[in-house]
């Protein structure tokens, strides 16, 4: 039995390493921030909750809650509100690095030597996040990043900054903690120590007007070639509940571009989206210290289940595999 399932496990590992040959886009979505203390969609509904009236935190879906008319005036607060919520937890996160608390970064840290390690020497990485747990362990472990900025206090958004080598390219489509309307500009500052108000799309369906303006065009194109050119994926944390982000990626795997997705829970969202891929496995958590695995290959039209031991799942484990 203990043979059978140590084959079933070497299977699954030869599966990803085969599916990541090739460096892959990484998508990083909400859920791979949750662990170091950053709020789920859920967290930030009861954060609402205690600031909006009338806001219903009922809805599993906060974009769909918030694209209600009854909330349209009230998205400057709706953004202030969400903004100080992940800036709080994220401060946290940046204090554990500084107090040299690292240990629950390193798969983090081992993604980017894993994949800017090949020729050219470049990561890209889609985020919806606003939060900085990337930027700040990069920074920690002084590899050369840009979020379009050049992280200079009152800098603005250049999309030159983004590099095809030697460089890791964070396309933060939604906005950043660190982004402020600044005499009508969104410019780059250090948001421990400003008021000013925060340039960060709030999901609701308002969020498509506000990408049509600087700095957000441009990163929705950026993210479209990104995708559009991906040779692979590999999904941290993200349901598919992005419009921006979730028809072009299906489009590539339904071409057969595999996909390799680890996450605590995957979402009913995220099957009905993968319907039609031709090539994925994705790593969700079973029962404690242990992981469930779904997967596809190409010319099969038959999905696979297996429990594998180990929590592979979570990305700290899952950087083992390759």
């Amino acid at each position: 039995m203990r043979k059978q399932k140590d084959e079933a496990t070497e299977s699954i590992f030869n599966i990803v390493q085969r599916f990541l040959k090739s460096p892959p886009l990484v998508v990083w979505g909400s859920g791979a921030t949750i662990s170091f203390g950053l709020p789920s969609m859920r967290e930030l509904s009861k954060a609402l909750k205690n600031e909006i009236k009338d806001f219903d935190a009922s809805n599993d879906n906060l974009e769909d809650e918030l694209s209600k008319d009854k909330y349209k005036d009230k998205l400057p607060q709706i953004k202030q509100t969400i903004w100080k919520k992940v800036n709080d937890a994220d401060i946290l996160t940046l204090k554990n690095l500084i107090d040299n608390n690292t240990d629950d970064f390193n798969g983090i840290k081992l993604l980017f030597e894993k994949f800017i390690d090949p020729h050219p020497k470049v990561l890209n990485i889609v985020t919806t996040n606003y939060d900085r747990v990337l930027e700040h362990l990069l920074s920690y472990q002084g590899v050369d990043f840009t979020d379009g900025f050049n992280g200079k206090t009152l800098s603005t958004f250049d999309a030159a900054n983004f590099k095809d080598s030697n460089i890791v390219n964070l396309v933060k489509v939604h906005g950043s903690l660190n982004w402020f309307n600044v005499n009508e500009k969104v410019r780059y500052l250090p948001c421990e120590t400003v008021n000013k108000t925060p340039k960060i799309i709030a999901p609701s369906r308002d969020k498509f007007e506000e990408t049509y303006g600087l700095p957000y065009r441009e990163l929705i194109q950026k993210s479209d070639t990104l995708i559009g050119n991906a040779l692979s994926f590999l999904i941290v944390g993200f349901g598919f509940n992005d419009k921006h982000l979730t028809p072009r990626i299906k489009a590539n795997i339904n071409k057969g571009i595999p996909l390799v997705l680890i996450t605590k829970e995957i979402s009913k969202n995220t099957f009905k989206e993968l319907e039609n891929a031709g090539k994925y496995i994705l790593f969700e958590e079973a029962e404690t210290g242990e992981t469930k695995v779904i997967y596809k290959e190409r010319g099969s039209s038959e999905q696979v289940e297996k429990v594998i031991e180990g929590d592979f799942w979570q990305l700290n484990k899952f950087m083992e595999i390759l």
